[in-house]
């Protein structure tokens, strides 16, 4: 039985993915520097400072620190224009708080979340990380190994909800059962290939599953 359930942020909760591609191609234009949706897409999930070397190559600390402050005021500015959050988001988290302890581990900078996710909903989780306070991001284990001690379980009690095959590989090296959702990075096949022990069309059949396991 699962004493625990640890959420990823970006194609889980909040579907801004296609907010953050529009922002730093936004960003990277003003810079008059290349970018591609393909790129960005293609390393979605990784931290920010990965994305520096990634889609931009050898720059300058100055240039960078200017392509990220204005990525980040194109993002503030359209997630203001339209709530990111995932409908379903609510009632789940709210059902799944009155059950399990909830953690949350994302490679995003923590203020991301402060700005896109609703206070209400934030004050549900009893633990996050965030890719500006990992020493080692996604999909090394470090990061859920830290909120398993500090949600005080151990890998059978609990389980990970991701959408990327990032996420599967982090799961599975900290020895704890994932479940994929298809409403982020990752298609179906791709997550039950990186071996994802459920794969779920979205965040609402949550519930369901877990009911369903902790009562077999």
């Amino acid at each position: 039985m699962f004493k625990a359930v640890i959420f990823d942020f970006n194609g889980v909760l909040v579907n801004d993915l296609v907010i953050h591609e529009k922002a730093y191609l936004k960003a990277a234009k003003d810079m008059g520097l290349p970018l591609t949706k393909e790129t960005i897409q293609k390393y979605i999930s990784t931290t920010a400072l990965q994305k520096r070397k990634l889609y931009f190559g050898d720059i300058s600390d100055k240039t960078w620190n200017r392509i990220f402050q204005l990525k980040t005021e194109y993002y503030f500015d359209l997630v203001e224009e339209k709530n990111p959050l995932f409908p379903e988001v609510g009632e789940v988290l709210n059902s799944l708080g009155r059950q399990y302890l909830l953690g949350l581990i994302s490679n995003t900078p923590r203020r991301y979340f402060e700005k896109a996710f609703p206070q209400n909903l934030a004050r549900l989780f009893q633990a996050t990380i965030f890719g500006d306070e990992m020493r080692h991001p996604k999909p090394s284990p470090e990061a859920l190994l830290e909120m398993m001690g500090r949600l005080k379980v151990d890998a059978d009690q609990c389980c990970y909800v991701g959408d990327s095959v990032s996420d599967v590989r982090m799961a599975k090296q900290a020895g704890i059962r994932i479940f994929s959702v298809v409403t982020g990075d990752s298609s179906g096949e791709e997550l039950r290939e990186a071996g994802s022990d459920w794969i779920l069309d979205s965040l609402s059949e949550l519930v369901r599953e877990l009911n369903s396991i902790d009562t077999f």
